[in-house]
């Protein structure tokens, strides 16, 4: 079973995860991209309905569009392997999803205030009813489960942007799985800082760190309460049998 309710640990048990002061990776410590302060805005604002319909049609045609800082920022789409492992995650938390009446969603954004900016996760998991600001995001403490795979191209945003960012919102799980770490690795922060602001880089945003490395198994807090064993999500993606000539 790649999914299972949490027991005592016995002595056939998977390794134990362990937690983390930084989990930042190793050579994503130096502040070199980190924007400058000048022009933060202070007080909230509206998206401009261009903007957001400019938002929702790149969406809609499979592109990632997130606003960060007040500017919109492009990304392609998801690599195979990062479709294959979200796809393996929905699988594993299919049957509690379902239980519980929750939903999956691959295409909503998160609020990020005060400013208008927002993220867009590789998976959200959300409530019935969460608590939506417009037709396209929706708020960070109605959110139950945030998560990011980590690309090559999106790594140092992935560790040193989106934990302050989604702690800003309140989104109260963050899940990094980060198949590019040697050895592979899934980590989970909760317990978000409530006084975070948009510069805070050198903050830890979440008080509460575990990373469990390819192999451990890694429990998912109340209100989930379970545990995924990380292999399940990195086992190698079978690649398409090459034409016969």
């Amino acid at each position: 079973m790649a999914l299972t309710k949490p027991t005592k640990h016995g002595r056939h048990d998977h390794p134990v995860p362990h937690k983390r002061d930084d989990p930042v990776p190793d050579g994503l410590d130096s502040d070199e991209h980190e924007p400058p302060e000048a022009g933060k805005p202070e007080a909230p604002q509206e998206l401009p309905d261009e903007v957001l319909h400019l938002c929702t049609q790149l969406n809609a045609s499979g592109y990632r569009a997130e606003i960060r800082l007040g500017q919109v920022v492009v990304s392609p789409w998801m690599s195979e392997e990062s479709n294959e492992i979200v796809y393996r995650l929905t699988k594993l938390l299919l049957p509690l999803i379902t239980a519980k009446g929750w939903r999956f969603f691959c295409n909503w954004a998160v609020h990020i205030p005060p400013m208008l900016d927002h993220r867009l996760p590789d998976l959200l998991v959300l409530p019935m009813k969460a608590e939506r600001l417009d037709r396209m995001r929706v708020h960070g403490h109605s959110v139950l489960l945030a998560v990011e795979v980590c690309s090559p191209g999106t790594y140092r945003v992935d560790w040193k942007e989106k934990p302050l960012d989604y702690a800003r919102a309140g989104v109260p799980l963050f899940l990094i799985v980060d198949p590019v770490a040697s050895p592979r690795r899934v980590t989970l922060m909760s317990d978000p800082l409530a006084d975070l602001k948009p510069f805070d880089y050198h903050r830890q945003a979440y008080r509460q760190i575990v990373t469990a490395e390819e192999g451990e198994v890694l429990e998912l807090p109340e209100p989930f309460g379970i545990k995924i064993e990380t292999s399940a999500l990195f086992d190698q993606v079978v690649s398409p049998p090459e034409p016969a000539e």
